[in-house]
């Protein structure tokens, strides 16, 4: 039992090392977005996702990820693999307020989580209606894998490769990479 509440301090405490080197070593070197943060789509709305979320960078850490979607919110939980809650959050995307919980004190970027739900997720001609001037997102099949890339000019800052169940998001101009598994859709 002392080994088992050992283990879990001992991940929590990596994972508090974790988030605070990804928002020391993840600021982005522009302040430009790509695009604007959108509503949700209709398809979305009164459905949800169970995913495993792999991030890969500076540090390596996997958590489990629940997202529902309501006509205006976004509501996000995070969880360790053991259940431990470690944040969550709720976007309403009408008024882009965000309100974010975090069980370990540890200050997310929870609008950056919406982001990079909404570049990899959210229909094509959605993002294309709402990109930023001097940026570009484009979709098509590169090596068999349907991908979508974004770019600043002529520069590729975000790519985006789907496979079955898996997504993988590669940033450049933050050096990060997110590994998503859809591990239920309800």
């Amino acid at each position: 039992m002392l080994l088992n509440k050992s283990i879990k301090a001992v991940f929590i405490i990596i994972f508090i090392v974790f988030l605070n080197a990804c928002q020391i070593t993840h600021k982005p070197k522009f302040d430009t977005a790509l695009f604007e943060l959108m509503p949700i789509p209709n398809e979305m709305v009164g459905k949800g996702w169970l995913e495993k979320f792999q991030f890969s960078g500076v540090v390596e850490q996997s958590m489990l990820v629940s997202t529902e979607f309501s006509e205006e919110m976004i509501n996000v939980a995070a969880l360790s693999f053991e259940g431990v809650p470690l944040s969550q959050l709720q976007f309403n995307t009408l008024t882009e307020q965000l309100t974010t919980t975090n069980s370990l004190e540890v200050d997310l970027d929870g609008k950056k989580i919406i982001y990079d739900m909404q570049s990899a997720f959210w229909p094509l001609a959605l993002l294309k209606q709402h990109m930023c001037k001097n940026c570009q997102v484009t979709q098509a099949a590169i090596a068999g894998q349907l991908t979508r890339r974004f770019y600043r000019g002529d520069t590729l800052i975000r790519e985006v490769i789907y496979n079955a169940s898996q997504t993988q998001l590669i940033e450049n101009e933050q050096n990060y990479r997110l590994t998503i598994e859809r591990l239920e859709e309800y």
